[in-house]
C-alpha cells in the first residue's frame, strides 16, 4: 500500500503556502483511490522525549473525518507528531466522509469490522451514531469523540466550550461596533445549523454582542461550514444588507469565506469593517497578522488538544483507564496577543509547555460521562 501524507507537518506562514497544502491535499486523495489514507509518521521533534507506553506497535487507530477543513488538517497533523513521539509503532489512518454523515458512519463502521484498536471520529449526533460507538465499545475497541457534540457511550468525549467562545467573540464585535460605530451597527452570522452544538456557538456570538452592545442588530444569518459555503453566504448577505459593518462566523473556513466576499465588494478597512471567527487556524491567524478586516478567531489551542487526545488514546489502548470527558476552553486571539498565541502552540510537546496540559484554563477534565443530544 501507498503511505501519503495528509497534511505536512509544519505550520506555513502564509496564503500561498495554504493554497498550495490544499492542491496537495487534493492531489494526495485523488491518487490514493481509497477513502482509507494511511498517515506517515514523520519527525518528531527534537525537544520530545519517547516515553514507554507499553506493546503498541502494530496497533491501528482510525480517524472518521467528516470533511477536509484547515483546522482538522492541523489536529490530525499534531496527532501524527504525537503518536510518532510516544508511540512510533502505531499506524494512523484517516477516513474522509467527503461531507457526507452517511459515509462517515460507514467509515467508522469499517474500522470496527477490520479490527482497529482506536476510533477518533468527530460525527454529528445520531442515533446511528451511538449505535456504532456502543459496537465499538462492546468489541474492546477504544472509542474517542471529538464531535462538536458528544456521543453516548465513548471511551472519551473531548468537547468545546462552544456558548463561551461565541460569546467572547460577540462581545470583540461588540467592543469594536462601540469604538468604531458609535455603539451602532448591522452584524451577518454564518451558523451551523447540522449540530446543534455548532448552533450554540452561534448563538453565543449574538449574546455576547447583544450583552455588549444592545444597539447592534443581527438583520442575517446564514448556513455555512465551508470557504465556498461562506464565501456565498457572506456575498449574499452583503448585498442584501450592504449597510453590514461586521460578519461574524461559527469557524475559521467560512470566516475565510467572508474575508473573501467582503474584500470582493470593497470592505477593507478594518475601522469601517470586521470580521471574527472561532477556530484558531493558522490561514485566519495570517489574516489577522495582516491588520486589515480580519481581526479576532477563538483558538481552540487544538494542537494541546489534539496532543492530549493521542496520549489518552495510546493509554486506554495499553489498557489504562483515562477520563470520560475532557473540555477544551482556549483563547481570543486578535492582533496584539497573537505572537504569545503562535508562540504557546507552536510546540505542545516541549517541556517548558507541559503545564498547559494541567491549566484549567486549556483543558478540563471530568468524571462525569456525557451523552448525545439524541439520547
Amino acid at each position: 500500500m501507498t503511505l501519503h501524507h495528509p497534511d505536512s507537518p509544519l505550520h506555513h506562514s502564509n496564503g500561498l503556502r495554504h493554497m498550495r497544502r490544499r492542491a496537495f491535499l487534493n492531489r494526495t486523495a485523488a491518487a490514493a483511490g481509497s477513502l482509507l489514507v494511511p498517515m506517515l509518521h514523520g519527525c518528531s521533534r527534537s525537544s520530545a522525549t519517547k516515553a514507554d507506553l507499553g506493546p503498541l506497535a502494530g496497533k491501528r487507530i482510525g480517524i472518521a473525518s467528516p470533511h477536509k477543513v484547515e483546522i482538522l488538517n492541523d489536529l490530525y497533523a499534531e496527532m501524527r507528531r504525537e503518536a510518532e513521539r510516544l508511540a512510533p509503532g502505531v499506524e494512523v489512518v484517516i477516513a474522509d466522509g467527503e461531507n457526507d454523515p452517511m459515509k462517515q458512519l460507514h467509515d467508522m463502521e469499517s474500522f470496527i469490522a477490520q479490527g482497529y484498536d482506536a476510533v477518533f471520529f468527530l460525527a454529528p449526533p445520531s442515533a446511528g451514531l451511538d449505535k456504532i460507538v456502543a459496537r465499538g465499545v462492546a468489541a474492546g475497541i477504544v472509542m474517542v469523540s471529538h464531535g462538536a457534540s458528544p456521543a453516548t457511550g465513548a471511551t472519551q468525549n473531548i468537547v468545546l466550550d462552544q456558548h463561551e467562545s461565541g460569546r467572547q467573540v460577540g462581545l470583540f464585535a461588540a467592543k469594536w461596533i462601540n469604538e468604531n460605530r458609535g455603539g451602532a451597527g448591522e452584524v451577518g452570522v454564518l451558523g451551523n445549523s447540522a449540530d446543534p452544538l455548532l448552533e450554540l456557538r452561534a448563538q453565543g456570538m449574538k449574546d455576547g454582542l447583544a450583552e455588549g452592545c444592545p444597539d447592534a442588530k443581527v438583520v442575517a444569518e446564514v448556513h455555512g461550514h465551508s470557504i465556498e459555503l461562506g464565501a456565498s453566504g457572506a456575498a449574499n448577505m452583503l448585498q442584501a444588507h450592504p449597510g453590514l459593518c461586521a460578519l461574524l462566523s461559527h469557524a475559521d473556513d467560512p470566516g475565510f469565506g467572508c474575508f473573501t466576499a467582503a474584500t470582493e465588494a470593497g470592505k477593507t478597512n478594518p475601522d469601517e469593517f470586521l470580521i471574527a471567527s472561532c477556530d484558531g487556524t493558522e490561514m485566519v491567524l495570517d489574516k489577522i497578522a495582516e491588520g486589515g478586516v480580519y481581526q479576532a478567531t477563538w483558538s481552540y489551542l487544538f494542537p494541546y488538544s489534539a496532543a492530549a487526545a493521542m496520549r489518552d488514546m495510546l493509554r486506554a489502548m495499553r489498557g489504562e483507564s483515562i477520563k470520560p470527558t475532557r473540555k477544551q476552553i482556549g483563547r481570543l486571539v486578535t492582533r496584539d496577543n497573537l505572537a504569545a498565541i503562535r508562540r504557546m502552540c507552536e510546540n505542545p510537546q516541549a517541556p517548558e509547555n507541559q503545564a498547559y496540559f494541567a491549566d484549567s484554563a486549556v483543558m478540563v477534565y471530568s468524571d462525569t460521562a456525557l451523552a448525545s443530544p439524541e439520547a
